[in-house]
């Protein structure tokens, strides 16, 4: 009894950690694509003229800063942040401004849409990671499962053994499947400000590069990214 459903725990559990695991992948690199299209967008900006080229670079530092201080702290409540929303349509409003007249801007032009284009998949994907995927019932499994198993251990325990070899037993036992539901809840909630969860490093870097590339810019929002 002990193997099988040591044995079941096990299984059970390395497939959810796979699952788990394949979430926060997800999740760091969708944050990772999402910067890199930001920055990408803000140097493409630089083939149009300066007026319409500094309003396209303060919206994209605006989205960057919503990202940072709005969205972040609610994905781990499993929301989104409309201000992030806010500035997708005040970029797309100055997209629509733009002076294509010559090949040049037609190209940068398109190459913003397919630039725009991958920042959105990599938001979406982002923001599909914030709610946790394992669900209720599985939790119920894993967390009876292991309780079963320490009980077995116990249950087969030999009073001619010694106390302190038990209790190392049970201990034993008892932090492996510990161990294991933390790593599925760690790896489950990626958000969450534990150690190991992902923080919006790649969009901070990405800001401090587009703020790099024109010190000097007026952007239409506060550091945290409201509306000024």
């Amino acid at each position: 009894m002990i193997t099988v459903t040591g044995t079941l725990v096990a299984v059970v559990l390395a497939f959810v950690i796979l699952a788990a695991f394949q979430t926060y992948n997800g999740a760091k690199a969708g944050a990772q694509t999402e910067a890199s299209a930001v920055l990408d967008m803000t140097r493409t900006a630089a083939l149009f003229p300066s007026a319409q080229r500094d309003q396209l670079r303060g919206d994209f530092v605006c989205y960057a800063r919503a990202v940072v201080n709005q969205e972040w702290p609610a994905m781990r409540h499993g929301q989104s942040s409309p201000l992030v929303d806010y500035w997708i349509g005040a970029s797309g409003v100055v997209f629509g401004r733009l002076d294509l007249h010559s090949p040049r801007e037609q190209l940068a032009f398109q190459e913003l849409l397919n630039q725009a284009a991958t920042r959105t998949t990599g938001r979406q994907q982002r923001l599909s990671d914030d709610t946790p995927t394992v669900p209720t019932p599985l939790w119920l499994a894993l967390i009876f499962g292991g309780c079963v198993a320490v009980a077995l251990q116990l249950g087969m325990a030999d009073p001619r053994e010694r106390l302190r070899v038990h209790g190392l037993l049970l201990a034993g036992l008892a932090s492996v499947v510990a161990a294991g539901l933390l790593t599925v809840y760690f790896l489950d909630h990626p958000y969450q400000p534990h150690s190991g969860g992902i923080r919006p490093t790649a969009m901070r870097h990405a800001l401090a590069m587009m703020q790099g590339l024109e010190p000097n810019l007026r952007v239409p929002c506060g550091q945290t990214g409201r509306p000024l």
